[in-house]
């Protein structure tokens, strides 16, 4: 039963006025616990006062970006199309931990299965989603990425997942693609005790490193990545290929596409596979090839000119009958690269015919390791007990033809200029690998055992989707800003628990300035604060 008692006094100047309840402690002594608080307004005497709210913050938790990124998984449902692949389980499903582990490694400095749970703490997702943070341990993470890849028992649930994401990110702006590109990057190990990691071209230039590869399919019109695939770090780009259009084309059932690959896939083996695909293709040409040679050396009049932003290029169509059948080649020129190439080869043959000049006692060894690099545009020779060198100006004008022209095949007829933006489009799977290793941590990966190493990387695919979609869903509400400025934005929004006299906590958001202020109220990033929500006035 409650009552009402003062305080102060008029010896004290002020008399005020609370109403109270007795309870006993542990001890068994009576206290008063205040319910509500009046002030100087006596409410025995006056029935119209009202109680004064007294809020005391009790914590604050991480709140804007992790928000973000539960809005882009449950616009996709992908905690339940996890689920759907995976065992059932009491409390913490499967596919809320991998939306735990994904979002931890997206927003965390020093993203570990260690201090997972600790993140967890310092969010709000905890009192949204009332999970139990006890069952958040090693061995639950080490389950759940068991259940995703396991080859010893042929669990594989990473294609299907990724299809069926894809798919709902594409449903949920109501669009359709058939246009993809695909890349290959490396990630290295720090250890050398990883079946699958090996020596390899390593394309961050660490050639002493064990290291992985990884090869991604994103569509061209939203950037979200379709599937991902681990390979081993000593594999050649041009072998992976079959590979990914097997699974696009039999496993994922996309019957039409066009693949859009870099000029490390050029082999003849790869576009015959894509010929049996029926999938059509554009993808760059090596110098490797005869013919790419021949057209560079071609004496061309009738280029096509496109403007490419700021940049003037040169195109040029051509049919031929390569590989058995009959293909386009496109060969472009970009005068800027052209004396970018020039100037640096100059460089090396005025360096070297300096250190040539220099020489003391000049022998054909060491002329040959002054030249390295630039031996083509040099004639050495040895000339009465000497060497007499003098720079080749036939090689370093066949050269100079050649500098800034690039070839590009498609089995589309297309224009020139379509044929150009689309291969230059590619940047979009450059953009999904940067942003897995940098923002997702993978670079170096951490896990050791190869299941494990498949199961991360997948876990990096989910971050990177929910960081396009985060992207695309900010882009779509007219602020025109990227991920980087993105999270350093909605790190900074903070979820604040406030606790009454007597009443359970009470939770808001607190914004800094006007683009955070905008991302929570386009987004509706609101409806995802705790219940019950009281504004600050």
């Amino acid at each position: 039963m409650s009552y009402i008692v003062t305080r102060g006094g008029k010896e004290k100047g002020n008399t005020y006025y609370l109403e109270v309840e007795g309870y006993r402690n542990e001890q068994g002594k009576v206290r008063q616990r205040v319910l509500r608080y009046f002030g100087d307004v006596d409410p025995r005497k006056n029935k119209d006062a009202k109680p004064i709210h007294k809020h005391r913050v009790a914590a604050t938790y991480r709140f804007g970006d992790v928000a973000l990124l539960y809005h882009c998984a449950a616009s996709i449902e992908l905690i339940d199309k996890i689920n759907k692949y995976l065992p059932k389980r009491k409390g913490l499903s499967h596919g809320l931990l991998l939306f735990l582990i994904a979002a931890h490694r997206l927003t965390s400095d020093k993203p570990s299965a260690s201090n997972l749970r600790q993140w967890c703490e310092s969010t709000f997702l905890p009192h949204l989603l009332k999970f139990d943070l006890d069952k958040i341990n090693d061995n639950t993470i080490g389950y759940t990425l068991d259940c995703v890849y396991d080859k010893e028992k042929n669990i594989d649930h990473t294609f299907r997942i990724a299809h069926d994401l894809y798919a709902a990110g594409h449903q949920q702006f109501g669009t359709e693609e058939d246009i993809y590109f695909y890349d290959l990057t490396s990630t290295y190990f720090e250890g050398r005790c990883c079946p699958i990691a090996h020596l390899g071209y390593n394309r961050d230039g660490l050639s002493d490193k064990l290291q992985i590869n990884i090869g991604m399919v994103v569509d061209r019109k939203l950037g979200l990545p379709m599937m991902t695939k681990v390979f081993e770090g000593n594999i050649n780009d041009t072998t992976t290929v079959y590979e990914m259009v097997y699974y696009t084309k039999f496993i994922l059932q996309k019957e039409n596409a066009m693949l859009i690959m870099d000029r490390g896939m050029d082999s003849e083996d790869n576009i015959r596979i894509m010929d049996t695909t029926n999938y059509d293709y554009i993808i760059g040409l090596s110098a490797k090839h005869k013919f790419v040679k021949n057209l560079k050396q071609k004496q061309i009049d009738d280029w096509v000119i496109f403007e490419s932003g700021s940049q003037k290029v040169l195109l040029r169509k051509f049919v031929k009958n390569l590989f058995g059948k009959r293909r386009i080649v496109l060969l472009y020129f970009n005068e800027s690269i052209a004396e970018s190439i020039k100037e640096a080869r100059d460089r090396r043959i005025a360096y070297a015919e300096e250190q040539l000049k220099a020489a003391a006692s000049l022998t054909i060894k060491k002329a040959m390791e002054i030249v390295n690099g630039v031996s083509k545009y040099f004639d050495i020779t040895t000339k009465n007990n000497g060497v007499v060198w003098k720079k080749n100006q036939v090689e370093i004008s066949r050269a100079e033809r050649i500098d800034g022209k690039f070839c590009i095949m498609t089995s589309k007829d297309i224009s020139p200029q379509d044929i150009y933006t689309l291969y230059f489009s590619k940047d979009k799977v450059e953009k999904g690998f940067r942003h897995m290793k940098q923002d997702l941590a993978l670079h170096p990966t951490r896990k050791r055992l190869p299941d494990r190493v498949c199961a991360d990387v997948f876990v990096c695919h989910i971050g990177y989707l929910l960081l396009a979609l985060a992207e695309k869903f900010v882009r779509d509400t007219k602020i025109d800003i990227f991920w980087d400025t993105i999270s350093t934005e909605t790190k900074e929004i903070r979820l604040i628990a406030y606790k009454k006299c007597c009443e359970n906590f009470s939770f808001d958001y607190v914004t800094n300035n006007k683009i955070q202020k905008d991302i929570v109220e386009k987004m509706g990033l609101g409806r995802y604060v705790p219940h019950p929500i009281m504004r600050v006035k």
